[in-house]
């Protein structure tokens, strides 16, 4: 959820959801997970995208290797943080490898 709100407010482009979660991205566009445990985070997720343009895709497993590193770090290190216009150096050498282009 903090990654979201500072993408959206340290730019004013389109947000780009991409994720390798069928069931996450259909939450986006219905109310399938509305009623679960998870129905309060959907809505939120809603409500900031609400506010800016957006484009959702899924990827696959293997395209989400920078997301899977920075969970992996958080963990590990208990820690959260943001880089902004950096790289950190945990992901130095994937994140080149996960770029997604995005047909608009």
């Amino acid at each position: 959820m903090q990654g979201l709100t500072l993408a959206i407010q340290h730019s004013h482009l389109p947000v780009v959801v991409q994720t390798d979660s069928s069931e996450a991205l259909s939450c986006l566009t219905n109310d399938a997970l509305l009623r679960s445990a998870y129905g309060q985070i959907v809505l939120e997720i809603k409500d900031l995208l609400g506010s800016r343009e957006f484009f959702s895709q899924k990827i696959s497993r293997f395209q989400n290797r920078v997301a899977d590193q920075l969970a992996r770090y958080s963990r590990t290190e208990h820690a959260t943080a943001v880089w902004l216009g950096s790289v950190p150096p945990c992901i130095e050498d994937l994140w080149p490898l996960d770029c997604n282009s995005l047909p608009m």
